[in-house]
């Protein structure tokens, strides 16, 4: 494993370690995620920052907003990235207002694609690329009305900022979605997302589909293997790889670093997470190499695409995991 990413995967091990110190109520999911997310941005974390932001978004929100809860610590650490943060969130809330106008529910999910619309557009731009992911959320809802839900506002913001085209870039989503279902995939979700993040690459869909196919059988092969909550990862892996050996094999290396830090060990993290963390150190590492014009990867004009994805497939995994703990917990009590 190169130096970088060691050093990297150090970062996170210390920034989960200040994360725990100073937040004691919120997942430990949650903040080895932040821990992950920063540390593949070589930040170090800032709790007081963060405990301010934290302050003022409930400041400004309403007790039962989709701003706090789950999503709470998550906005606040990307808040604390942003210069001026309260101007950030003050935009976002007002994507996020006209996202509901435009009849998106409220929920988790639409808080992070108003991020993402927030992050990426200028505001002269917003009303267009909400009527984009408006455009791609009916697609969707169109093709698997029972499996289309609020988890898919996230993809569709992604496939919003972007340059592609809807009603071509929704028939290639229908058609990985079909083509990896032949290829024993199974239908779902979980799978829908992936076909989202496949539309994003430029090859064809028969290339795309048994590039991931392929991954996901060695990465199984070599105990890395993907729940159905990370296919979405899968996807970008397979938009990166170049050589799919070389790309398992060094999410295997990053891996068993990962499994032996303080807190990311048996004990502290499930290995389908685990991987999903090392793919995400990889893919960063793949992306960094691309722009430096060292991996020739087939993304044309999706480059910035695929930097959004790398983080919000993640994010949208973790949200998930975390709101359904949150619902047991409150089931059993």
């Amino acid at each position: 494993m190169n130096t970088d990413l060691m050093l990297k995967v150090n970062l996170m091990t210390r920034n989960y370690s200040e994360l725990k110190r100073n937040f004691f109520l919120e997942s430990n999911l949650i903040k080895q995620f932040i821990a992950m997310t920063n540390a593949i941005k070589n930040i170090e974390v800032d709790p007081d920052r963060i405990k301010e932001i934290k302050v003022f978004i409930k400041k400004e929100t309403a007790w039962a907003s989709y701003f706090r809860g789950v999503n709470l610590l998550i906005i606040a650490n990307l808040l604390s990235l942003e210069e001026d943060y309260k101007k950030f969130f003050m935009e976002m809330k007002l994507v996020y207002e006209s996202l509901t106008r435009s009849g998106f529910k409220k929920s988790n999910y639409l808080t992070l694609a108003a991020y993402t619309i927030a992050k990426e557009v200028p505001r002269q731009n917003w009303n267009f690329t909400i009527a984009r992911m408006s455009s791609f959320y009916k697609s969707m809802k169109k093709n698997h009305f029972w499996l289309t839900s609020q988890d898919d506002y996230v993809y569709a913001a992604i496939l919003a900022v972007s340059q592609l085209e809807v009603e071509e870039t929704c028939l290639d989503i229908e058609n990985c979605y079909n083509h990896l279902y032949s290829l024993g995939f199974s239908r779902g979700n979980y799978l829908q997302s992936l076909s989202h993040v496949l539309a994003l690459g430029e090859e064809s869909v028969q290339e795309k589909c048994h590039k991931a196919l392929l991954i996901n059988n060695k990465l199984k092969e070599s105990g890395c293997r993907l729940q159905y909550n990370s296919l979405a990862t899968l996807g970008l892996v397979s938009l990166l790889a170049t050589d799919i050996n070389k790309i398992v094999s060094d999410i295997r290396e990053v891996y068993d670093y990962i499994y032996k830090q303080q807190g990311f060990g048996f004990w502290h993290m499930s290995k389908d997470i685990r991987t999903m963390f090392a793919a995400s150190f990889i893919c960063n590492s793949y992306i960094d190499d691309y722009k430096k014009g060292l991996l020739p990867i087939t993304t044309g004009n999706s480059i910035n695409s695929i930097l959004i994805v790398q983080q919000q497939a993640a994010m949208t995994a973790v949200i998930a995991s975390s709101v359904a703990a949150s619902s047991s917990a409150s089931t059993s009590n």
